[in-house]
Protein backbone atom coordinates (compact mmCIF):
# COMPACT_ATOMS: atom_id res chain seq x y z
CA UNK A 1 0.00 0.00 0.00
CA UNK A 2 1.52 3.43 -0.82
CA UNK A 3 2.16 5.11 2.28
CA UNK A 4 0.99 8.21 0.66
CA UNK A 5 -2.81 6.95 0.22
CA UNK A 6 -3.33 6.39 3.90
CA UNK A 7 -4.57 9.94 4.83
CA UNK A 8 -7.50 8.89 1.76
CA UNK A 9 -7.73 5.37 3.37
CA UNK A 10 -7.85 6.30 6.59
CA UNK A 11 -11.15 9.24 5.43
CA UNK A 12 -12.68 6.11 3.93
CA UNK A 13 -12.39 3.76 6.18
CA UNK A 14 -13.76 6.06 8.99
CA UNK A 15 -16.96 7.07 6.39
CA UNK A 16 -17.74 3.31 5.68
CA UNK A 17 -17.35 2.56 9.93
CA UNK A 18 -19.88 5.37 10.52
CA UNK A 19 -22.00 4.18 7.94
CA UNK A 20 -21.80 0.81 9.49
CA UNK A 21 -22.36 2.30 12.99
CA UNK A 22 -25.47 4.73 12.11
CA UNK A 23 -27.03 1.73 10.29
CA UNK A 24 -27.04 -0.37 13.70
CA UNK A 25 -29.10 2.39 15.51
CA UNK A 26 -31.04 3.61 12.42
CA UNK A 27 -32.28 0.25 10.25
CA UNK A 28 -33.42 2.40 7.93
CA UNK A 29 -32.68 1.60 3.78
CA UNK A 30 -31.05 4.77 3.12
CA UNK A 31 -28.08 3.78 5.88
CA UNK A 32 -27.49 1.18 3.83
CA UNK A 33 -27.19 2.17 0.28
CA UNK A 34 -24.94 5.22 1.86
CA UNK A 35 -23.09 2.33 4.05
CA UNK A 36 -22.87 -0.19 0.36
CA UNK A 37 -21.67 3.34 -0.97
CA UNK A 38 -19.05 4.42 1.16
CA UNK A 39 -17.84 0.86 1.06
CA UNK A 40 -17.28 0.63 -2.54
CA UNK A 41 -15.53 3.97 -2.34
CA UNK A 42 -13.61 2.42 0.57
CA UNK A 43 -12.27 -0.75 -2.26
CA UNK A 44 -11.40 1.38 -4.75
CA UNK A 45 -9.72 3.90 -2.49
CA UNK A 46 -7.40 0.56 -1.55
CA UNK A 47 -6.95 -0.56 -4.61
CA UNK A 48 -5.93 2.96 -6.29
CA UNK A 49 -3.21 3.02 -4.26
CA UNK A 50 -2.15 -0.33 -4.33
CA UNK A 51 2.05 -0.66 -4.64
CA UNK A 52 2.55 -4.06 -6.26
CA UNK A 53 6.25 -5.68 -5.72
CA UNK A 54 8.11 -5.81 -8.59
CA UNK A 55 10.93 -7.28 -9.60
CA UNK A 56 13.29 -5.05 -12.16
CA UNK A 57 16.12 -6.62 -14.51
CA UNK A 58 18.34 -4.05 -14.48
CA UNK A 59 19.50 -3.31 -18.16
CA UNK A 60 21.65 -0.48 -19.45
CA UNK A 61 19.95 -0.97 -22.74
CA UNK A 62 16.34 -0.82 -22.15
CA UNK A 63 14.43 2.28 -20.71
CA UNK A 64 11.51 0.88 -18.50
CA UNK A 65 8.00 2.49 -18.42
CA UNK A 66 7.85 4.81 -15.64
CA UNK A 67 4.27 3.77 -14.60
CA UNK A 68 1.28 1.09 -15.87
CA UNK A 69 -1.23 2.42 -18.32
CA UNK A 70 -1.74 2.83 -22.16
CA UNK A 71 0.28 4.33 -24.64
CA UNK A 72 -2.12 7.18 -26.30
CA UNK A 73 0.46 8.69 -28.75
CA UNK A 74 4.20 8.71 -29.99
CA UNK A 75 5.60 11.49 -31.76
CA UNK A 76 9.26 12.82 -32.72
CA UNK A 77 9.67 15.89 -30.92
CA UNK A 78 13.09 18.67 -30.87
CA UNK A 79 14.01 18.98 -27.17
CA UNK A 80 16.21 21.35 -25.54
CA UNK A 81 17.35 18.54 -22.95
CA UNK A 82 17.63 15.39 -25.13
CA UNK A 83 18.07 16.61 -28.99
CA UNK A 84 15.99 15.14 -31.45
CA UNK A 85 13.48 12.19 -29.40
CA UNK A 86 10.36 9.89 -29.35
CA UNK A 87 7.53 11.73 -27.30
CA UNK A 88 5.80 8.87 -25.54
CA UNK A 89 2.60 9.64 -23.58
CA UNK A 90 0.55 7.11 -21.54
CA UNK A 91 -2.40 7.07 -20.29
CA UNK A 92 -3.05 5.41 -16.50
CA UNK A 93 -6.69 5.43 -15.77
CA UNK A 94 -8.36 4.90 -12.61
CA UNK A 95 -7.40 0.70 -12.39
CA UNK A 96 -3.33 1.34 -13.09
CA UNK A 97 -1.10 1.34 -10.24
CA UNK A 98 -0.16 4.81 -9.34
CA UNK A 99 3.31 3.89 -8.18
CA UNK A 100 5.80 5.72 -10.61
CA UNK A 101 9.31 4.06 -11.05
CA UNK A 102 12.94 5.44 -12.84
CA UNK A 103 12.82 4.55 -16.39
CA UNK A 104 16.88 4.67 -16.15
CA UNK A 105 20.37 3.90 -13.66
CA UNK A 106 21.29 7.72 -13.63
CA UNK A 107 21.82 10.72 -11.92
CA UNK A 108 18.48 13.40 -11.79
CA UNK A 109 19.59 16.87 -13.45
CA UNK A 110 16.67 18.60 -13.48
CA UNK A 111 12.95 18.70 -11.20
CA UNK A 112 10.25 20.94 -12.86
CA UNK A 113 6.91 21.56 -11.19
CA UNK A 114 4.08 23.89 -12.96
CA UNK A 115 1.07 24.37 -11.05
CA UNK A 116 -1.91 24.40 -13.58
CA UNK A 117 -5.71 22.33 -13.97
CA UNK A 118 -6.73 19.56 -13.79
CA UNK A 119 -8.34 18.63 -16.64
CA UNK A 120 -9.38 15.19 -18.06
CA UNK A 121 -6.38 13.56 -19.94
CA UNK A 122 -8.19 12.90 -23.10
CA UNK A 123 -8.25 16.65 -23.18
CA UNK A 124 -6.41 17.88 -26.39
CA UNK A 125 -3.88 20.52 -24.17
CA UNK A 126 -3.85 18.33 -21.14
CA UNK A 127 -0.37 17.60 -21.38
CA UNK A 128 -0.04 21.49 -21.55
CA UNK A 129 -2.07 22.92 -18.80
CA UNK A 130 -2.26 20.46 -16.23
CA UNK A 131 -0.67 20.48 -13.06
CA UNK A 132 2.54 18.51 -13.63
CA UNK A 133 6.08 17.59 -12.67
CA UNK A 134 8.76 17.25 -15.36
CA UNK A 135 11.83 15.17 -14.68
CA UNK A 136 15.31 15.16 -16.93
CA UNK A 137 18.07 12.85 -16.08
CA UNK A 138 20.51 10.41 -17.90
CA UNK A 139 23.69 8.80 -17.58
CA UNK A 140 26.70 7.51 -19.50
CA UNK A 141 24.65 6.25 -22.50
CA UNK A 142 21.62 8.42 -22.84
CA UNK A 143 19.51 11.29 -21.73
CA UNK A 144 15.93 11.28 -20.68
CA UNK A 145 12.55 13.31 -19.53
CA UNK A 146 9.85 11.74 -18.34
CA UNK A 147 6.68 13.75 -16.70
CA UNK A 148 4.06 13.18 -14.21
CA UNK A 149 0.57 15.01 -15.09
CA UNK A 150 -2.52 15.33 -12.95
CA UNK A 151 -5.82 14.95 -14.37
CA UNK A 152 -8.97 14.74 -13.02
CA UNK A 153 -9.25 11.69 -10.84
CA UNK A 154 -5.62 11.56 -9.56
CA UNK A 155 -5.19 15.25 -8.86
CA UNK A 156 -1.90 15.45 -6.87
CA UNK A 157 1.43 14.99 -8.08
CA UNK A 158 4.09 12.87 -5.62
CA UNK A 159 7.46 13.29 -6.81
CA UNK A 160 10.31 12.99 -4.14
CA UNK A 161 13.10 13.09 -7.18
CA UNK A 162 15.94 16.48 -6.44
CA UNK A 163 18.85 17.14 -8.86
CA UNK A 164 21.95 15.42 -7.93
CA UNK A 165 20.09 12.26 -6.84
CA UNK A 166 21.66 8.93 -7.99
CA UNK A 167 18.89 6.61 -8.69
CA UNK A 168 18.52 2.78 -9.86
CA UNK A 169 16.38 1.49 -12.73
CA UNK A 170 13.07 0.77 -11.41
CA UNK A 171 13.17 2.74 -7.84
CA UNK A 172 10.20 4.09 -6.82
CA UNK A 173 10.44 8.06 -7.21
CA UNK A 174 6.41 8.77 -7.00
CA UNK A 175 2.89 9.20 -7.82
Amino acid sequence: MAREGLPNILFALLLTAGMVIVRFFYPSPIWLVLGIISGLFLGFTLYFFRDPERTVVANENHILSPGDGTIVSIKLVDDDYVGSANLITMFLSPLNVHINRVPIRGRIDRVQYQTGLFKAAFAEDASEVNEQSVVSMGNDLIKIKFSQIAGVVARRIINYLRPGDELLQGQRYGL
